[in-house]
């Protein structure tokens, strides 16, 4: 029969011990995080081969020493793979997390097979607290000051699965939090665009505040609050180290990061930032599984503040601006945009041949006069309604990747655009720009059709 939780019944911490030095730094700082949960402490030590009497006595006695403390303490020995299991005892219904202790960095064996708190942090359902040092813990569990918590974050699942877990942690009691992002510059230039060439240290200032912009903009509405800081740096590698190095650089006492739980050969083949983590940085980790969140409820969305239009000023394209501005009766900001080609010139010529300064002068004047364009396009109301309107005409020789690139620096809550409405042989022939647009970005996307009145 299977245990379920109940008032009676709780889900535990559970703990994995080997009597050493390092399990009982690991076993402290479970029974701190036990007491703050008010959740009892599972200790088990595994054992390949079958218990004998030395083995329950040093068990009995570091149970002892746990209640002690102030924890509720169950001890019990297992027979069989220590990583294996620990893993069977996780249930999500019957535990609250794993603490297990870790030797720190492993010679290049243990990289490709891993030690119990690498194998169990790849196969646990639950959250997987590796701990190098509980001090910090029993200091947090004391009320005597906030935990330091680093959270690795790289907006997919996982990075969300771990801010889910965090705040778990600033439930259970005061947390200075800071949330690093690593990016690699190349996919930074193809989302954002930009000329010239891409740094090789750092990022370009507009770039930097893009980032940190869409960084908090993200983990505030996964944590609900903005009592936290981001730390943004570039690499041209793998983000793992970095991370780490960003951690060390903070004094942070525990790094959060989140996993698809690949292991064995499968971690290096997709490139685990979670193993990577857990070998690289000198201070304690959790790995929380992506499964951890849970499935989305479904809820309403917040009122759009940032929207943006395109237009390439014909009458069918010019119809969707009122409808951009219907979406912020509640206030805003309106971004009205015009993708020109970098080759364009006044009444629609190209550039034949190579650029020069009179086709520079050419192009500038005629940028400056699509810009106008779009503010002769604003309605007089706009003001009225509490809405601001910032105009760009931006350069790109692909409309779509121009108007995607424009919704990315913007950080466009949604994207209005105007389409022609085709359908089959018509669509599969000329193409559509909204339809790239569909392709290329993941932000909602508002199309007006033809026979849409304003």
């Amino acid at each position: 029969m299977k245990n379920k939780p109940s008032k009676t019944n709780p889900p535990t911490v559970l703990c994995g011990t080997d009597f050493t030095t390092n399990s009982a730094q690991a076993a402290d700082a479970a029974c701190a995080l036990a007491k703050l949960l008010h959740a009892p402490l599972e200790l088990v030590h595994v054992s390949e081969i079958p218990a004998h009497p030395p083995l329950e006595q040093e068990l009995a006695a570091e149970a002892a020493r746990l209640r002690g403390q102030g924890a509720e303490v169950r001890a019990s020995i297992l027979a069989g793979i220590p990583d294996e299991e620990i893993v069977k005892r996780a249930t999500p219904k019957s535990c609250r997390m794993v603490v297990v202790s870790s030797l720190g960095r492993r010679g290049p064996g243990r990289w490709l097979l891993g030690g119990v708190s690498e194998r169990t942090a790849e196969r646990a359902p639950v959250p997987t607290l590796v701990v190098r040092d509980a001090a910090p813990f029993e200091a947090w569990a004391r009320g005597e000051r906030p935990l330091k918590v680093f959270v690795a974050f790289n907006f997919t699942a996982t990075a969300e699965a771990a801010m889910h877990w965090v705040k778990t942690l600033l439930g259970m009691g005061p947390c200075d939090v800071v949330v690093g992002y690593v990016d690699f510059p190349l996919e930074e230039r193809a989302r954002l665009g930009g000329t010239g060439p891409v740094p090789l240290v750092g990022n370009l200032p507009e770039v930097q505040t893009v980032l940190e912009r869409d960084l908090k903009v993200r983990v505030t509405e996964l944590l609900e609050t903005d009592k936290f800081r981001v730390r943004v740096d570039a690499n041209w590698g793998q983000p793992n180290a970095p991370l780490a190095a960003m951690a060390r650089q903070l004094g942070a006492d525990l790094i959060v990061v989140g996993s698809h739980q690949y292991h064995g050969f499968e971690r290096f083949w997709n490139g685990s930032v979670s193993s990577g983590i857990l070998r690289d940085a000198a201070m304690s980790v959790a790995v929380v599984p992506m499964k951890t969140a849970g499935p989305r409820v479904a809820a309403i969305a917040p009122p759009l503040r940032r929207v943006m239009v395109t237009t390439d000023f014909s009458a069918l394209a010019n119809r969707a601006i009122p409808h951009a501005y219907s979406l912020l009766r509640g206030g805003g900001t309106l971004h009205l945009v015009h993708v020109a080609h970098p080759h364009e010139m006044p009444d629609g010529e190209f550039l034949q041949g190579p650029t020069n300064r009179s086709f520079k002068a050419a192009h500038a004047k005629h940028l400056q006069s699509c810009a106008n364009k779009l503010r002769l396009l604003i309605p007089s109301e706009a003001v009225a309604m509490g809405i601001s309107t910032e105009v760009e005409v931006a350069e790109h020789e692909n409309p779509a990747t121009g108007i995607y690139q424009a919704a990315e620096r913007f950080g466009a809550d949604a994207i209005c655009c105007a389409t022609h409405g085709l359908s089959g042989l018509s669509k599969a022939l000329m193409g559509s720009v909204a339809q790239k647009v569909l392709a290329e970005s993941s932000r909602p996307l508002l199309l007006v059709h033809p026979r849409m009145e304003t």
